[in-house]
C-alpha cells in the first residue's frame, strides 16, 4: 500500500491509545471547555462527562492522517460542545448566565482553530520560564500564586513594591522575547 493510500484509510484506536491521547491533549480539552463556561465547577463537570461519553464511543472514532492527534482533539471537543449544550438546558431555569448559541459557536470554532497555537505558546512559556534566573523564576511563581499580593512578594524578597513591579515588567519582557524567538525557531510565527 502506498503512503498516499495509507492517509486515506480510516483507522481506529485502542482504549490504551484513547487514554494516551486524552492525557496528551487534556490541556487543549480543558482550554476549549473553559472558553465556553465560566464556572470552575461546570468546567470540571463537563470535562468528566465528556471523557465518559468519549470513552463509551471510542470504538466509533477513526482517523485518516498519519497520527490521530488533531482528529482526536476535534472529535473530543465536539463531544464537549454537546455536553455544554446539555448542561445549559439542564440549568436553564437556574438563572445562570450562558453565552447564546451563535456566540458559543464562534468561540468554540476560534478556540479549536487556535488551540494548537496556544499549546505551542504554552510549551514555549515553560521552556522560557526554565531559562530565567532562579530569583526571577521564583518571583514570577510567587506573584502568580492565588491570593498572593504584591506586598507579599515584596516582603519575601525584601524589596519595595515598586521594585517588584519593575522586576516583573523586566521579566515579562524577557519572557515575551524568549517565547517569540522560540516560536519563530519552531516555525510557529
Amino acid at each position: 500500500m502506498t503512503q498516499a493510500a495509507n492517509h486515506n484509510t480510516a483507522r481506529n484506536i485502542s482504549r490504551n491509545d484513547f487514554v494516551s491521547l486524552l492525557v496528551r491533549h487534556d490541556r487543549r480539552l480543558r482550554s476549549f471547555i473553559s472558553t465556553l463556561l465560566a464556572r470552575v465547577d461546570d468546567i470540571e463537570e463537563i470535562v468528566q462527562s465528556t471523557c465518559l461519553v468519549a470513552w463509551s464511543k471510542v470504538d466509533s472514532f477513526s482517523y485518516c492522517g498519519t497520527t490521530a492527534d488533531e482528529e482526536f482533539v476535534r472529535w473530543i471537543c465536539t463531544i464537549a460542545r454537546y455536553e455544554v449544550l446539555t448542561l445549559r438546558r439542564s440549568k436553564a431555569s437556574s438563572h445562570l448566565l450562558f453565552f447564546d448559541d451563535s456566540l458559543m459557536d464562534r468561540l468554540a470554532a476560534l478556540q479549536f482553530d487556535e488551540s494548537l497555537h496556544f499549546e505551542q505558546q504554552h510549551q514555549a512559556l515553560i521552556h522560557c520560564l526554565q531559562r530565567l534566573r532562579p530569583r526571577d523564576r521564583e518571583m514570577t511563581r510567587l506573584f502568580y500564586q492565588p491570593e498572593t499580593t504584591v506586598h507579599d512578594v515584596a516582603a519575601r524578597f525584601g524589596v519595595g513594591v515598586n521594585a517588584v513591579y519593575k522586576s516583573l515588567t523586566r521579566i515579562r519582557s524577557a519572557l515575551l522575547e524568549c517565547i517569540q524567538r522560540s516560536l519563530k525557531q519552531e516555525g510557529c510565527l
